[in-house]
């Protein structure tokens, strides 16, 4: 399933990538080609102004020189003494554009009154310079001029074909295309990438959660099944065989309960409903109580309880004083399932600089560096051939949750000369 969420993305991803380009790639391509077009248009008026000046300069005019900057600037220069063209246009017939040549007059005569017919135009140098179209709407560059020269005056139209800037106009397209389509191709493999990384949490939590599931199902399996055949024989079974059968569903019925209660705490941690009640606590009395609590309890399974406390008075904490207890509970309970008889289990408080520290330390069979961060795992055991039917695997994942509620952390360590060594950091305040 997230495999095709997965590709959705990337195609979603893909598409509005895709979209942004083509807006941004039209738009610079609009606003390069009008600047194109402009220092083309520019060009070409300056060239044209260069051509005037030198002609007005000269009183002769050099066959080479036209011919030169006609293939330089690639223009059409066409020159009549009166109504006579010079040689020069005999040599270099312009039939072809003699109809843009004569609309260039024509639009220089009507709209901006250059007639060679005005004798003020004897005396002075006039040019224009505009754009103008063929009858099959092919675009110029067009410039007319009239220049004094001795009695008479030259009339000059200069013509130059727009689409000459084509070739660049289709190379920056082409250019500017393949950039975007680069570009989406490697923001597409990017957002592959990222949005595999971004799943990948979704995916590991799915597998845990199923993972979580067939486990807390074998584990209510197991007491579901004692349950149901002790109430299938105590339905034949004389009254002391029962007896004995009834306290075997109150048993297992107790260990469903305690199950249960286990998964419901962390559904509510999942869900971030987990509610606390912080206040101002004693952290040395909330151990003391602690270790008055399991004082029997270490009797019973033959093992020596010890706690320790500083020196010097400690200062109240605010934190959940109830949920505190039931880490430290499940802290001690965990020592005391894989400690041997005989063995040791420590409490001790102290205070560092940030936090303050609730330490458990036992003599038992220590914890493998490979296991130090699978132990908090849901139904992880770092043992499984050790058999403690109280514990179902969710206890040091609840003491965790705990002292993340609280912006602390666990840390495991190993206790010198063997076993485990629980470090509980919380930071004052």
């Amino acid at each position: 399933m997230l495999k095709k969420v997965r590709k959705k993305l990337t195609f979603f991803c893909a598409l509005v990538t895709a979209a942004i380009l083509l807006v941004m790639t039209v738009s610079c391509l609009t606003i390069s080609e009008h600047g194109t077009k402009n220092k083309s248009y520019a060009d070409f008026q300056n060239n044209t102004g260069s051509i005037l000046t030198y002609i007005d300069s000269q009183s002769t005019l050099s066959h080479t020189w036209l011919v030169q900057m006609e293939n330089r600037y690639h223009m059409i220069i066409d020159i009549r003494d009166g109504s006579l063209p010079l040689l020069y246009s005999d040599l270099h017939s312009h039939d072809e554009y003699a109809g843009v040549l004569a609309a260039v007059r024509e639009t220089a005569a009507s709209e901006y009154n250059l007639k060679s017919g005005s004798t003020t135009r004897r005396f002075l140098v006039s040019q224009e310079t505009f754009r103008i179209r063929d009858d099959k709407n092919n675009g110029y560059y067009a410039a007319a001029a009239l220049l004094p020269k001795g009695n008479g005056l030259l009339d000059i139209a200069i013509i130059s074909p727009d689409n000459i800037i084509a070739g660049q106009i289709a190379r920056q397209r082409l250019l500017f295309g393949a950039g975007a389509f680069i570009a989406l191709i490697i923001f597409t493999v990017c957002a592959w990438f990222f949005i595999g990384r971004m799943l990948r949490p979704i995916e590991e939590n799915r597998r845990r959660q199923a993972s979580f599931i067939a486990s807390a199902s074998h584990e209510l399996r197991s007491p579901l099944t004692v349950i149901l055949s002790s109430l299938s024989a105590a339905r034949s079974a004389s009254g002391e065989e029962q007896i004995r059968f009834f306290d075997a569903i109150d048993s297992e019925g107790l260990r469903m309960s305690h199950l249960i209660n286990d998964m419901l705490t962390l559904a509510n941690s999942d869900n971030l409903t987990w509610s606390m009640t912080p206040a101002m606590t004693e952290p040395d009395t909330l151990l003391l109580e602690t270790y008055e609590k399991y004082e029997l309890p270490a009797k019973e399974k033959d093992l020596h309880l010890q706690v320790s406390l500083p020196e010097s008075a400690v200062p109240s904490c605010l934190f959940d004083k109830e949920r505190i207890a039931q880490m430290l509970s499940i802290l001690i309970e965990n020592a005391f399932a894989y400690t041997p008889a005989g063995g040791t289990v420590s409490l001790s408080l102290q205070m560092q600089p940030r936090y303050l520290a609730f330490i458990i330390t036992d003599n038992g069979p220590g914890i493998p560096d490979a296991q130090k961060e699978k132990i908090f795992e849901r139904f992880y055991r770092a043992d499984e051939s050790h058999q403690d039917r109280d514990h179902f695997g969710l206890g040091l994942c609840i003491a965790k949750e705990i002292a993340d509620l609280h912006k602390g952390k666990i840390l495991v360590s190993d206790t010198p000369g063997g076993g485990a060594c629980f470090t509980v950091l919380l930071p004052w305040g």
